[in-house]
């Protein structure tokens, strides 16, 4: 089962790293291509990341 509290703030903390590489990108006068690209990149790789160690799955309680 999918945390939709634990995807708002892992997506929301990539968003934020995203912006935060739009900003270091502009301020270092970088091409068009990687202004769009490298935040895209973050995103993506970052959500798959995410996924893959299982940080998006609920815990579920033993019973018993």
């Amino acid at each position: 089962m999918v945390s939709k509290t634990r995807v708002f703030l892992i997506m929301l903390l990539l968003l934020v790293v995203a912006i935060g590489m739009i900003v270091l990108l502009v301020k270092l006068d970088a091409g068009a291509f990687w202004i769009r690209t490298v935040p895209l990149a973050v995103l993506g790789f970052g959500a798959v990341f995410a996924q893959s160690m299982g940080w998006f799955r609920k815990k579920v309680e033993e019973t018993g």
